[in-house]
Parts: C-alpha cells; sequence; structure tokens
C-alpha cells in the first residue's frame, strides 16, 4: 500500500468512526472475544493440597525459532536491515540509560523485560505454562518450603555460569535492602533462600504460601518479580546503599548482563536498541532450536493514535501502544492487506486482558463511604449502550472484578446464585432514585442530586485521555441522565488526582488474577488502604472489610486447586457484591494492530501461544516466535 498523509488518515478514520457510532445506537448483544482455538496445553504449575508434596509441571518447550542461517554474532552490533528489526512504538519515553531494575523509573514495559528471563512464562489464552530457567520445583506438606531445581547450562551474557546462587542472593538482597522494586513478598514471608548445589534453591518461608513459584518467579502479563533473577557476580560489588541508584548501562561491556538472547546497544531519549547478543545459553543447550530471527527490537516513543496509525499503514513501526476500537477499524478497512489484530478483521480486534475496569470510587470520602450510593451509580451506567457506542459494539460488558480466563470462569460459574442476587449488570434508574433517596439525597431544580444541605456530591468522572477517551464521556453522560452532576475530567495530573484520592469517581482496571482468584482480593486488604493526599497503593478504593480480611488470609494459605478455594470464592464475592468499592463496568480488551509486513506468526486467537502486548513481561516469548518474511 502507499504512504497515506495525517490528513489523508484523519478524513477516512472520521468517516469511519462516524459510521460505527450509528451503527452502535442501535442496541445489539455485546460482542464476546472468540473462543481460542484448542490447545493441549501442560497443567499450570500451581501446588496441591497439603499434606501431600507437589510436584512441577513437565517442562514445555519453547515456541521453535525461526531457523536463520548460521552466522558469526559480533557485539556491538552495527547496522541492521529493517527486515531484521521490529518497531515497538510505546508510550513512554525510551529507557535512556536505565536498565537497572532497582531504579527509580525503571520500566520493564518499554522492552526491557528482554532482560530478565524468569523460572517460567505463563500465557492465559492458551492456559499454557513454560517452565524456562527452572526445570522443576516443588513446595513441602505445608507450602512453608519449596526447592526449584535449574536447567543445566545456563550462563549469563559475559559468559559467567548462572547457579543457583543467582536467585538466593536476590531474594536475600529483596528482603534486607528498603525500597527495593518487587520485594513485598520477600520482606513479608523470606525467612530464608539457600543455594543447596549450582542447580538447586531452597526457600523457605515465615508462612505458607502454595503460590510463590506462580506469583513472583513466573511471569504472566505485567506480573512477576524481575529483581529476583539478576546476576550476584554483579550486584555483590555494589554496596546496598547504592543499589538503587546504580548505573548499569555500558555498551561495550554488555552492561546490563542477562541470560535471554538481547541485550541494549544505543540508548538515548529518543530511542533504545534491543540487539541480538552472540550467543544465547537456549541454543547452546538445545532448549531452542536457533536464535531468534527478530536481531533489533528498537522503542521508541508514541505520541497519539493518529501517528501510530499513519506508522502502521506506512510499515514504519510493527506494533503499538493497544489503540481504541474506532482507530482499528478504521486502520483495518485501509490497510487489511499488511495489519491485522488477535481476531483479524473481526470485533472486538483483540483479546481480554488481565486488566477488567471499574468506576472506581474513593471510600474514603462521603457519601461514597456509602454503599447505596455506589450501587445507585452501578444501576445508573448502562454497560451494553457503553459497549454499543464508545466502542462500536467491538467489547463486552463486565459483571465481577475479573477478566474471562478459563479458570477464572470456573470460580465464577460457581456463584450464579450470587450474581443472580447482585445483577452488576442491571441499568435501572429506579433503583438509582430510590437508593439516593435512602441515603438522605433529593433532586434539586435542575435534576441533580444534593443532600441535606443542598450540596452537590462530588461526582466528576477522572478517566486519562486516550486511553478511556471513549469510555469516559458516555459513561458521564449517563450519569448525569440519572441525575448525578458530573463532568469527565482529564486534567495533565489525571493519574496522580486518582492516586492520591483528589478524585472521587475514576476509571481504572483490577490488575490481580489470571489464573487464581486470589491476587484479585489482594487489592482490598486493610493494610493497603491510606488516607487521602497519600498514594492509595494497591487499594484503590481505600475500602476494607474485616470478613474479607479473615477470609483472604485462609485464602493465602489454601493451595490454588484445594476444593476449599471455591466456597472461600463464594463467601469474599458476597461481601464484594453487598460493598461494591468499585462497580465493573468492561472487560477490557488489547486491541493492538500488529503489521504482518516484515514479521508473521504473531499469536492470535487461532495461535493464542501468548499474548501480544511487547510492553508484558511476557514479550520474550513472543519475540521468540515470530518469524521473518523476508519482504525488502
Amino acid at each position: 500500500m502507499s504512504n497515506i498523509s495525517r490528513r489523508k488518515f484523519l478524513v477516512l478514520s472520521t468517516a469511519a468512526t462516524a459510521g460505527a457510532i450509528v451503527t452502535a445506537c442501535t442496541p445489539a448483544a455485546a460482542t464476546e472475544a472468540p473462543a481460542p482455538a484448542a490447545t493441549n496445553p501442560p497443567a499450570e504449575p500451581v501446588a496441591t493440597k497439603a499434606p501431600e508434596a507437589t510436584a512441577a509441571p513437565e517442562a514445555t518447550k519453547a515456541p521453535e525459532a525461526t531457523a536463520v542461517p548460521e552466522v558469526k554474532r559480533t557485539w556491538p552490533v552495527g547496522d541492521v536491515a529493517r527486515n531484521k528489526t521490529l518497531n515497538y512504538y510505546w508510550q513512554a519515553a525510551p529507557a535512556a540509560g536505565n536498565f537497572n531494575a532497582f531504579a527509580a523509573g525503571y520500566n520493564h514495559q518499554t522492552g526491557n523485560s528482554l532482560l530478565t528471563e524468569p523460572c517460567a512464562y505463563y500465557g492465559a489464552h492458551a492456559d499454557k505454562t513454560y517452565l524456562w530457567l527452572a526445570e522443576s520445583y516443588k513446595y513441602n506438606g505445608d507450602a512453608t518450603e519449596m526447592t526449584v531445581t535449574f536447567r543445566k547450562g545456563i550462563k549469563w551474557s559475559d559468559g559467567t555460569a548462572f547457579t543457583a546462587k543467582d536467585v538466593a542472593s536476590g531474594m536475600e538482597r529483596l528482603k534486607r535492602v528498603k525500597g527495593l522494586n518487587r520485594a513485598g513478598v520477600y520482606v513479608t514471608e523470606l525467612k530464608s533462600a539457600e543455594a543447596v548445589d549450582d542447580l538447586n534453591l531452597k526457600v523457605t518461608l515465615t508462612q505458607p504460601d502454595f503460590r510463590l513459584f506462580f506469583k513472583s518467579l513466573t511471569f504472566r502479563f505485567d506480573l512477576g518479580d524481575d529483581t529476583v533473577v539478576q546476576p550476584d557476580h554483579f550486584w555483590s560489588t555494589v554496596p546496598d546503599d547504592q543499589i538503587a541508584g546504580y548505573k548499569v548501562y555500558d555498551q561495550a561491556k554488555m552492561l546490563p548482563l542477562t541470560t535471554g538472547p538481547y541485550g541494549v546497544g544505543t540508548s538515548n531519549d529518543q530511542l533504545t536498541n534491543y540487539d541480538l547478543l552472540p550467543t544465547w545459553w537456549a541454543v547452546e543447550t538445545g532448549f531452542v532450536d536457533a536464535m531468534p530471527a527478530v536481531e533489533r527490537l528498537t522503542q521508541t516513543l508514541f505520541t497519539n493514535d493518529t501517528v501510530a496509525a499513519q506508522k502502521l499503514i506506512n510499515n514504519e513501526i510493527d506494533q503499538p501502544l493497544d489503540l481504541r476500537p474506532m482507530v482499528v477499524a478504521s486502520l483495518l478497512a485501509q490497510a487489511g492487506d499488511h495489519l491485522t489484530t488477535w481476531t483479524g478483521n473481526l470485533k472486538p480486534y483483540g483479546y481480554t486482558d488481565w486488566w477488567p475496569i471499574s468506576v472506581w470510587f474513593n471510600t474514603a470520602r462521603p457519601p461514597w463511604d456509602n454503599a447505596k450510593v455506589r450501587w445507585a451509580v452501578s444501576y445508573a451506567i448502562n454497560r451494553q449502550q457503553l459497549v454499543d457506542v464508545a466502542w462500536g459494539g467491538a467489547g463486552k460488558a463486565a459483571n465481577s472484578p475479573f477478566p474471562e480466563f478459563k479458570k477464572l470462569d470456573d470460580y465464577m460459574a460457581g456463584i450464579k446464585d450470587l450474581t443472580d442476587k447482585y445483577n452488576v449488570l442491571e441499568f435501572n434508574l429506579d433503583k438509582t432514585a430510590s437508593l439516593m433517596g435512602e441515603a438522605g439525597f433529593t433532586k434539586d431544580k435542575d435534576g441533580y442530586w444534593v443532600d441535606s444541605a443542598g450540596k452537590y456530591p462530588e461526582s466528576n468522572l477522572y478517566a486519562p485521555v486516550p486511553l478511556f477517551g471513549d469510555l469516559g464521556p458516555v459513561i458521564t453522560q449517563q450519569l448525569q441522565n440519572a441525575g448525578f452532576k458530573c463532568e469527565h475530567k482529564s486534567p495533565n495530573d489525571v493519574w496522580t488526582a486518582m492516586d492520591d484520592g483528589r478524585a472521587s469517581l475514576y476509571l481504572f482496571g483490577h490488575g490481580g488474577a489470571t489464573i487464581d482468584p486470589y491476587d484479585t482480593f489482594q487489592i482490598y486488604r486493610k493494610a493497603d488502604v491510606m488516607p487521602i493526599g497519600q498514594s492509595h497503593g494497591a487499594n484503590l478504593a481505600r475500602w476494607s472489610n474485616d470478613n474479607l480480611e479473615t477470609i483472604i488470609e485462609k485464602m493465602n494459605t489454601t493451595a490454588m486447586d484445594d476444593p476449599a478455594m471455591k466456597g472461600l470464592f463464594h463467601d469474599a464475592m458476597d461481601i464484594y457484591y453487598q460493598n461494591l468499592p468499585d462497580a465493573p463496568i468492561v472487560q477490557w480488551f488489547h486491541r493492538i494492530p500488529i503489521n504482518t509486513t516484515y514479521w508473521t506468526n504473531w499469536p492470535n486467537e487461532k495461535n493464542p501461544y501468548m499474548n501480544s502486548a511487547l510492553w508484558h513481561l511476557t514479550c520474550a516469548i513472543v519475540m521468540y516466535g515470530l518469524k521473518a518474511t523476508g519482504a525488502a
């Protein structure tokens, strides 16, 4: 396809968007993501219930790398042809030398996830585990001890052998040094980490934890502790008080060190190059068949959807940040010869992400401390209309804080009595009015709710743009129609306003569960409730419940596949729905246009070997799966 100008794209996409909105105004059923193709994945790496010790699943072979001619690779890498480069266009500025995973401002989403290999990767859409550095693992009977056996032949990029000591010292470092990233579980649970020998690690905990391997040593979506697997022979030379600020970028010395196939080449404020290293243990040991076909991943700064669309059409980039559905529909109409999505040219143009969206309430501020008022807002939201109008039907409403993944769907199927009783999907303005009346509100002459003093409840909806630029205005209008004096707010400091409690209502996702509901309930822990003016930390709603706290503690000491988890889940969701600290509205979809001009075998609904977002910690599995087309 010939190059397209910004002006031409805007004209074409505006026409497509207008047509989609007109269509969306006609009531229609929500569009569900097509089901993934059948797979035969290994069992997920989860512990069985005590007293029996658990064995890890058998190793899963990595996606086959594209066979490429044997060449003598050198470092640093010089020029790399476009057809051997993957151009990644993402919203954060390039790292500019910040490749220390312990440092403030470090961001795995820019491509840095390629620099850390975990014990395992997990792909939710195929329900598939790739044991990676770890060959196996097991717990003792009550999960107060975990042993991990690593693969033979793993090396750091400087040729030093990787051993169990690297991970043992990493855990101890996170426990010992205050303020390091992703240290929480080690500070609260780690008693000791010991390298029994070069290949075997023994972790002793202060409490049972059947989830340690999965939640900390397994990369899935944005989850996993990339500060654990670090080279001891490097970090042991750095004083504790210098770790967080230590500079580790030196291209000539191959710093930062990694066990993966990519190192950092050029790094400046404009771009970062992640270049293929001369050797990789996984090829040397036969764990994978060949080096990846992608010789360079270049990350540059995303500016906006329109520029991203231009660059995709013109073959300047291969993957951007996920785009809004109307933009994606327009892109597919204009450049479907070389652009595609997870679901091809069909809605919803993407896959279900691990981040279902809610209207969150700041429960530290009246009247949002009143569950009746929170439910009144929920009844005021017409979720189907929201999907149809804001997303042109390319999405699905949500009735819980959980993404629709196989393991979590099994949990949700067991609480139908609760979802019938507490119907989050119900749109009912009469119930809104009744609950607001019970809470002491009346309507003023303009039809807006006021309290006994004639004051409007602070009801402005904080929803960042462009991320929620389609959802925010529609929800705002729905709340206005229900009598809430509401405006859509997206100031320059919108994220900070949501974080420190200035915002009362805001759109955000649930960074929690993937196969086990425990992670989502962690969001509502009492210990994480912060006063207004401080960062909300993990607890976005500033809400907790003593009975839920007890259930969470029981979950923490219960194996993921113990039948007792289903009963605990039922009890926890009963409390959640009664109190509704946030009102679920939609499943979140990653609608990521993919350029197939230079690279094929991107994961999709028929081949869901991993979710395709390069900003997740699972980026490496996607990179290893890509095949070069050879296009000039």
